[in-house]
This record gives structure tokens, sequence and C-alpha cells, in this order.
């Protein structure tokens, strides 16, 4: 058992490999590796080393050969600043990853892959170097842990649920170029570094954790607040002060420690002049802090990407402030401040859910600080039994993370904003819905039409009905080869709304005798027979095999319709041997408030022009 201990970082690193393999698909366009805002961090080393171009005229090179065609997961990371364009990320991923980039350049000589910075070789060294810094941060983690008190089987049992049992298992695999595997393991090294310092004599150590905290600034800038964790880790205000004292006794250490993060500091100031003509550029443009409108709580505890309702580990681990208070206060003080602090800053960015997925991605960079909570969480418990359910709820919380990883990579909870009945309605899912949520204080009135395909109504398409097989009564609806139309509405929809924003809500039973299958479900919107918007909804990810599949789909009406325009609402399978069926169809016409928070509400369909 001591060696599983020992070597519990390199077991996480393999079982990551499995789910890499089991879950990542990098030769597809839609699932590369680097993706995302890691085009951005990323874009850095192609422009220097292969096109020697900081204005990234490659970017629509690569996006039309690597990327989807549809355009679906562009990364605009471009701004317009001074006399040119910068990247408006920090270049600190890209000083990471620059070993990692200059390997596969070389391998994508010897494979004679293309070498343009984006091919396989690249995408997998990426994918490498997430793997590679989960591994150090969990070595890491289990030393700072063990310095802090912990057993090896305790620290190692801790390291596991960190990277099992937290969001850190999506950010490393999914979507592994983006900033926080990489924050997670410096930031950790840092605060190890930092008490290797204060509780030894070798003074290489400042060295080491200036040259850390370079990297941290330059990946994340606002994580240099890790600084204030320097007294925590420190211990004492005693240990600090001979700290300091045998530092100002070793010059040539600290001259040499500052010369390094000067140089590294200095990276963006000199990009910024290159690309744009000036020293200093704000390069997120109109992104930024709103310091007096924080959203403390919501980041916290929204159903919204809420730390703690997607990684509820960390809500468990607060609890290690108890045990931490009782062995000093001080300790308890300096990190309680640290964490409303942190909190405070990343609640206060614009858009204070980061558009994560698979909970909430900015607090992966303080992992570390869960970890030792949890330590004193266990030393506050000196019953064995007390101490094993603690590690059972651990177990059993790690295992809804890895389900909800699995929920996150197909698309089970939405990629938009998620409501507290999203949430419900996802959470033992294990397939894929085709399910509306409108907000009912959105709602200001709505009309409804509904077919049971019973009897032949005033709706499109009667002749699609079949007695063959039905969800309800005796008959549906078929469309096939000779009729590729199902039943459905035709309708002025004017008249059927009392605001300008105004969505239509379709709900109905489908049945595929096969799980492959082109169908859509279509709203189309014309004028004297000229078409003005037409919407399709393509039914394939939420069908199943013989099997009736509710699908509730909604359509924001275009702004504009000329009060003459036909909606038509239908239905549509164009292959020839593959019929799909139609029951219990109804259609709502749903006038909402027309104000900004419901004109785009996400996973509406916007009307195609």
């Amino acid at each position: 058992m001591k060696l599983i201990y020992r070597f519990t970082p390199e077991i996480i690193v393999l079982l990551y490999i499995f789910l890499f393999f089991g879950f990542k698909s990098p030769e597809k366009p839609w699932d590369r590796v680097i993706n995302s805002d890691g085009k951005a961090y990323y874009a850095y080393l192609p422009a220097i080393f292969i096109h020697q171009d900081l204005q990234y005229r490659f970017v629509e090179n690569y996006e039309y050969v690597y990327y989807p065609r549809d355009k679906s997961s562009f990364k605009e990371f471009r701004m317009k600043a001074g006399d040119g364009v910068v990247n408006k990320t920090f270049p600190g991923m890209a000083v990471v990853w620059a070993p990692f980039f200059l390997f596969a350049h070389f391998v994508a000589y010897l494979e004679l892959y293309p070498a343009d910075g984006y091919s396989p070789p690249y995408q997998y060294m990426i994918a490498l170097a997430s793997l590679f810094f989960l591994w150090l941060g969990a070595r890491t983690l289990m030393r700072l842990l063990i310095k802090f008190g912990s057993s090896e089987k305790n620290a190692a049992f801790i390291s596991a649920v960190i990277a099992l049992g937290t969001n850190l298992v999506y950010y490393t695999i999914t979507e592994g170029s983006m900033t926080h595997v990489y924050s997670f393991a410096l930031i950790t090294s840092f605060l190890l570094a930092i008490y290797n310092l204060t509780h030894t004599v070798k003074t290489k150590w400042f060295g080491i954790s200036i040259f850390i905290l370079a990297l941290i600034i330059l990946i994340r800038p606002t994580n240099a607040l890790v600084i204030l964790l320097i007294p925590f880790v420190t211990g004492s205000r005693q240990r600090l002060t001979n700290t300091i004292v045998r530092l100002l006794a070793a010059k040539s250490s600290v001259i040499t420690g500052l010369v390094i993060f000067l140089l590294l500091m200095f990276i963006p100031f000199l990009l910024w002049k290159l690309q744009s003509g000036s020293w200093v550029v704000y390069s997120y443009g109109d992104e930024g802090f709103y310091f007096l409108n924080p959203y403390f709580f919501s980041i916290l505890g929204s159903y919204n990407r809420g730390w703690f309702i997607y990684t509820p580990v960390a809500f468990v681990s607060m609890f290690g402030f108890i045990g931490l208070y009782r062995k000093s206060w001080f300790h308890a003080v300096v990190l309680f401040i640290f964490l409303v602090l942190f909190i405070y800053l990343a609640s206060s960015w614009w858009v204070w859910y980061y558009a994560s997925k698979c909970g909430q991605r900015v607090f992966i960079d303080i992992y570390a600080v869960v970890g030792l909570l949890l330590v004193f969480l266990y030393g506050n418990f000196r019953s064995v039994t007390v101490r094993r359910a603690i590690t059972v709820l651990l177990i059993a919380l790690s295992a809804l993370n890895i389900f909800q990883y699995y929920q996150h990579t197909k698309w089970i909870y939405p990629p938009y904003i998620i409501t507290s009945g999203i949430f419900w309605d996802s959470f033992f899912s294990t397939e894929k819905k085709a399910k509306a949520y409108i907000p009912k204080e959105a709602i200001v009135s709505e009309r409804s039409f509904t077919n049971d395909m019973e009897k032949e109504m005033p709706w499109m398409n009667n002749k699609s009905r079949t007695n063959l097989v039905s969800y309800s009564g005796s008959w549906s609806s078929r469309a096939d080869t000779s009729l590729p139309y199902s039943s459905g509405m035709e309708v002025k929809p004017d008249s059927l709304f009392t605001t300008a924003n105004r969505v239509i809500l379709v709900t109905a039973m489908v049945l595929s005798p096969r799980e492959r299958t082109d169908a859509t479900l279509v709203v189309d919107f014309s004028l004297k027979g000229r078409g003005i918007s037409y919407n399709p909804f393509y039914l394939l990810k939420f069908i199943k095999p013989d099997e009736w599949v509710k699908v509730e789909v909604a359509y924001y009406v275009p702004s504009g319709l000329p009060k003459d325009a036909i909606a038509k609402v239908y239905f549509f399978n164009p292959a020839k041997y593959l019929p799909i069926f139609i029951d219990d169809m109804k259609v709502d016409y749903i006038s909402l408030k027309n104000i900004t928070d419901y004109r785009r509400i996400e996973g509406i369909v916007l009307p195609a022009h």
C-alpha cells in the first residue's frame, strides 16, 4: 500500500490518460486540444517561431484547415491597438508551452506532418503538457500537504480527491489548453517553494519561488494574490524576519532572482511594443472588473456554475477552517482573508461565471487551498469513525464529479446559462435532451395549439397521418420519401403575439426506427412565397432507435416580421428509407417581456437570415 501512496500522482496521470483517449478526439475539428481561449494563449508560438507575424494574419488559415468550417469554435483574440493588432491574452502560457511546442515542431518535420503549429504533433504535445502539469501539481500538492502535518496516506488520498473530485479533470483533458491546470501546478509549487525558503537555510528557493511567481503572473495577473499566502506558509513573524535577514546577506542570489523575474515580466511589454507601437496596452477592450458590483455569493452558490454547487468537495473543505482555527487563529485568519479577496476579485469580472463548463473554472488555480483545508478537516477529528465518514463522503462526491464530467462531455449540461430547472432536469440524466427553458417571469402571454393526430385538423399535411404506430391514441404523423413533411401549422403569427419579443415553442413526441436520422424540426418564415428565415433544428443527437422521445425546441421570431408573413412549423425528413413519426404536437406562441435580458435567452434558436 505504501507504494500506492507514494506513486499516487503517477496513478492519477494514468487514469487521466485513459480518460483522455476515452473522451477526447483531437483528430476531429470540433475537439482539438488547442481550442477556445487556448487558441489565443498558444498563438504567440506559431506567430514568433513559424510565421514571424505578430499581427496574426494566419488565423483564418488554421481555422479553415483544422477547425469546423461553420466557425462554431472560432476564437477571435485579435484586438486593435495603436498602430497594429495585439493578442488580448497574456503570454505566460506560451512561455510554459515553448519546450513542448519546439519538440512538436521537431516531430512534425520527422513525421512529415505540416510544420504549421496546428497539425497533430502540436495538438498532442499540448495535451501532454497539460498531463505533465497535472502530474507536477499532484506531486507538489502531496509534498505540501505532508509539510503541513498530513500523513503520506492522507496526502495521497486528498491529492486523488482534488484530481478526481473536482473539475480539474475537465480542464486537463477536455479543455487542456486553458490556463487552469497550469496555474494549479504553479501556485502549488510556489507555496511549496516559499515553505522551503522559510523553513530551510537554502537561499536557492528564493530564485525558484520568484521564477514561479513570474510565470503565475504572466499566465493570469490576478493570481498575484497568492503572495498574500506567504504569511500563512511561513507560519510566524520570527521565521519571516529570519528569512529576510538571510536573503539580505545572500545578495547574489537575490539579485539573480530579481533579474530573472524582471526579464520575464518584461515579455508582455515588449510584445505590446512590437505589436502596437505602445509599451502598455489594455488588451481586453470593454471587458473588465466591476468592483462595486461583485457576484460574490453567485459565484459560490448559483446553479449557473456556482463553485460549491458543481464542486461540493470544495464546500466540504471549508469546514477545515474549524480545525485550522483551533490549531492557529493566525493561520485561519490569513487564509480566510486570502480566500475572501480571491472570491471578491473573481466575482467582480464582467462575466462572473466565466462561460465555464463543468462548474466554476476560475477556482481550479487555488485547489492547493482546498487540499490544505481538507488536511485540517481531518485533523479536527480524532474519532476514527468520523474520519472514515469524511473519507466515504469525499469518495462519493468524487464519483459524482466523474459522472458530471461525463455529462458535460456529452453536453447534457448545456453550454449556456444554467437555471435550477436545467440543473435538476440534467442531474441524473445520461442523455442529452431537446428541451427549451423559458423563464416563467419572462412570459407576458401565450397562445397554444395542439394536435394529437387522432382526427384531421386544419393543419398542414394531413395526408401524413397514419395508424401504423402512435404514442397516444391510434394515430400519428409520418414523414418519409413519399411525403417528407409532417403534419404542421401554417399561420400568420402577427396576431398571436402581444409584444415585439416573440418566441415559438414546439413540443412533440418523435419516433425513429433507427438511430441515424437527418430529420429536422423546422420553423419557416416567408412572405408571398419568398423565404425570410428558415430555421432547422437537427434531431440526430436526441433520437433513440425505436423509442418515443420528447422534443421541445424554442425559436425566436425575426424582428420586424411583416404583418402578412407566414410561419410554418413542421418536421422535415429527407431520408429515403428511414421514416420518422410525430405525435402529440403542440405549438406555443409566446410573448416575452421586451427587455434586454429576454431578447437573447440562451438555448432559444436565433432566427437565420
